[in-house]
């Protein structure tokens, strides 16, 4: 009996006692739900949360984007150093400020330098001012903006053509574009805006309209005019010549994030501004301010953990481009981020620390229970203790009735087929008998029929004949080939798979035994005894003994074979 099955067992685990137990436990389950579910709400779940967990993905990849990019950097470095040739130098030389250009400034500075040392450029006047503008630009994206200016101003712009003054009115552009994010002077920013918007004009004036820079300043005073749908229009068409990782494809995206904001269309406005940062990420962009406005956003949805790390992914970012504006620009946002990230800290705790309160209540009771439990366990033990005994003394008993009831069932089986052949033998001896009488009174008759006719001769030849003696002794085998075939059906088929396959009988239906097979039936129903076989067929004994052996060489197996004999059914 299991313990299960106690009506012990069933009473404490049944009604109140099962409420009493469980519902502490269920309360405990709640209790957990709660508080995991409760831990997130902060965080926002809307149709751009796929993208958002690819930025998250990109970031923990960006330490192999940036291994791929210092490769190809130290690559670059090895063949200027191997290299002798100064056009070639030059030439690696500006591979190196272009992969530093937005990665490391001071980098790109300092190749900058190098590059205007190099003879060949110092022959060559506007690769020298292309140098300059460079140098200018990197210095305003750094926030260097008085070695920017400065730089700028030595130069003559009506010297320059066409594609050094859209370098140089884009870097004029760019230059008063991070004064005015980076002003908190409104006047300064306004005077700053102005200038901006001048070189932006010049800038549209001479680039080409197939050019990125074009594209990008033109989107800009189609915005100033009003005419975002035309600056998207623009954007959308030339942003497919570029993919993820390229600095237009990220620029691109930034400003139609920039649209998208204005004109009240949050999703897309969400959609570009994560497509700028995960372009700026796969190419390694140090250089860049998508994360940061990122940050901003998830920072008003509620998602201050998000808000949090991408704050510090764009602080990272800033510190390896050494790019002053753009840290200065997240630490306005440090405080507000860093303080409600660690209002929601301070929140989590105080929800684990109410949750832990209620475990301990819980667990206490717990263990209350499971000791209440334990105890009624030891009182049904003891109960099934001595149940157990008593069922072990009753299943004891029933084995040994079953085991004596199926000795009962052999031996009724057993009884069953020898009265079944006792049945078989006593009809098929009264059969013979009556058939033998018969012959006997017809023989009879004939013989008084020939006696009383005086026929002499004839009486003494029909009592010399052996005929009726012949017929007696057929019809007996035939009732005997006949009963073996009731009794034993398959006699003949089982005795042929006793036997090699090429000594097995032959014996159609309907066709009486031979003399082997009467000996083998003879076996079957008990008669071994070589001589009394020999009487029964009426023949020698030595018959007898050779037809066994011969029988025997040909069975499979030999030395059990008249043992399977005698157990075929």
């Amino acid at each position: 009996m299991k313990i299960s099955q106690s009506p012990i067992f069933n009473k404490i685990f049944s009604g109140r006692y099962r409420l009493i137990i469980f519902c502490p436990v269920f309360m405990l389950l709640i209790s957990l739900f709660y508080a995991c579910s409760h831990s997130e709400k902060g965080k926002s779940i809307d149709n751009l949360e796929d993208i958002y967990a690819e930025i998250d993905a990109e970031i923990e990849k960006s330490g192999d984007y940036q291994e791929e990019k210092q490769k190809r950097i130290d690559l670059l470095k090895s063949l200027l150093h191997r290299e002798n040739d100064n056009l070639r130098k030059s030439e690696i030389t500006d591979r190196l400020i272009e992969e530093y250009e937005s990665f490391v400034s001071d980098s790109a500075l300092g190749y900058i330098n190098l590059n205007l040392e190099n003879p060949v450029v110092k022959a060559d006047r506007d690769k020298t001012i292309r140098l300059w503008i460079k140098k200018a630009d990197i210095a305003a994206h750094a926030g260097l903006f008085g070695e920017a200016a400065a730089q700028l101003s030595e130069i003559n712009s009506s010297e320059l053509d066409s594609l050094l003054l859209r370098d140089y009115y884009s870097a004029y552009c760019d230059l008063y574009q991070y004064q005015i994010e980076y002003a908190t002077d409104g006047e300064y920013a306004r005077e700053a805006e102005i200038l901006r918007t001048l070189y932006n004009d010049s800038v549209t004036s001479v680039s080409s309209p197939t050019d990125p820079v074009f594209v990008i300043n033109k989107a800009d005073d189609l915005i100033r005019e009003n005419k975002a749908k035309e600056a998207e229009e623009l954007l959308l068409n030339k942003i497919g010549e570029f993919k993820r990782g390229e600095r237009n494809y990220s620029i691109l995206a930034s400003i139609l994030a920039f649209i998208y904001k204005t004109t009240g269309q949050k999703d897309l406005y969400q959609h570009y501004l994560a497509e700028s940062v995960i372009s700026d990420i796969r190419g390694s962009i140090k250089e860049n301010m998508a994360i940061r406005e990122l940050a901003t956003i998830c920072y008003e949805e509620g998602d201050i953990e998000r808000a949090d790390r991408y704050l510090r992914q764009s602080f990272s970012d800033a510190n390896y481009f050494s790019a002053r504006m753009r840290n200065a620009q997240s630490s306005r946002m440090l405080p507000v981020i860093g303080g409600a990230y660690h209002q929601h800290q301070e929140q989590l705790t105080g929800k684990l620390r109410g949750l832990v309160i209620s475990i301990s209540i819980l667990a206490a009771v717990l263990v209350l229970i499971i000791i209440f439990t334990i105890l009624q366990f030891l009182k049904v033990k003891k109960v099934n203790s001595n149940n157990k005994r008593m069922l072990e003394e009753v299943s004891r008993l029933s084995e040994k009735l079953k085991s004596m009831n199926e000795e009962v069932t052999m031996a009724n089986e057993q009884l069953k087929s020898s009265n079944l052949i006792k049945e078989e033998y006593a009809g098929l001896f009264m059969q013979y008998c009556s058939l033998a009488i018969s012959h006997l009174q017809q023989y009879h008759q004939s013989l008084r029929v020939m006696a009383a006719q005086g026929n002499t001769k004839a009486l003494l030849k029909k009592i010399d004949s052996t005929d009726l003696e012949n017929k007696i002794l057929d019809d007996f085998y035939d009732k005997f080939d006949e009963a073996i075939l009731n009794i034993f059906p398959d006699f003949i088929d089982k005795f042929n798979t006793l036997l090699k396959p090429d000594y097995r009988f032959d014996i159609r239906s309907g066709e009486s035994l031979n003399t082997e097979l009467r000996i083998y039936a003879l076996i079957r129903i008990g008669i071994t005894d070589s001589e009394k076989i020999a009487k029964f067929l009426r023949c020698s004994l030595s018959t007898v003994y050779t037809y066994r052996s011969k029988t025997k060489k040909r069975a499979i197996n030999p030395q059990s074979f008249e043992d399977e004999i005698r157990a075929i059914e």
